[in-house]
């Protein structure tokens, strides 16, 4: 996977940046946050001129076992989380929400996650999960609008791995480090976004 140059210090709680990315593997494109340092990403692609729609294909990864995150709603508190973290070669993910700061509670609700299997690998520099994400965009204010221009995602990490890593429910320890990414909803657009949402399947060496 090639990674683009680091775009802002991880750990700052400011707005930083996003970029144009593609996975080296699967060839998918996406708006995405990318920190050479941490070897966290995180990104998405949708549909071409998509308007109002509620799905989009996410790639989040890191270096090592341990855990990465993402809120679709910016912030951390009462918004739709990821978490994804590698257990051998398999990918371990969930949805979270949280209440109150401390470890977030799997989430339940009509999104749902898909893999996309040449988008999710682990090797011997990163681990890289590429899924559909399913009604992920909803409309009760815990995540971003379809209609945002530029919205907010929030990003967390530590490089520690969960106690139970083969649990997509286990606990996990405060991120070490954190901020939030505008991201373009017009340059995650791609022509070939439907040809991509084919190729997400749900197989067992995913755990989600």
């Amino acid at each position: 996977m090639k990674l683009l140059p680091i775009l802002a210090a991880v750990g700052l709680a400011t707005a930083q940046t996003a970029a144009p990315y593609t996975d080296a593997k699967s060839g998918i494109t996406f708006s995405a946050y990318v920190d050479a340092t941490s070897g966290y990403f995180f990104g998405i692609s949708t549909p071409a001129n998509s308007t109002g729609g509620t799905d989009f294909i996410a790639t989040i990864g890191g270096k090592g076992t341990g855990y990465s995150g993402a809120s679709l709603g910016g912030g951390m508190l009462n918004k739709l989380l990821i978490l994804a973290w590698p257990n051998g070669q398999n990918i371990v993910s969930s949805f979270r929400k949280a209440a109150q700061y401390g470890s977030p509670a799997v989430a339940t609700g009509t999104f749902t996650q898909t893999p996309i299997a040449n988008g999710t690998y682990v090797n011997s520099t990163h681990w890289t999960y590429t899924f559909l994400c399913g009604k992920c965009i909803q409309t009760d204010g815990t995540t971003f609008k379809a209609t945002d221009a530029q919205p907010a995602i929030g990003f967390a990490l530590n490089a520690n791995a969960p106690a139970q890593k083969a649990s997509a429910s286990a606990s996990v320890s405060k991120h070490t480090a954190q901020g939030q990414v505008k991201l373009s909803l017009k340059a995650a657009q791609h022509k070939d976004f439907e040809v991509w949402r084919t190729w997400a399947k749900r197989e067992e060496t995913f755990i989600a």
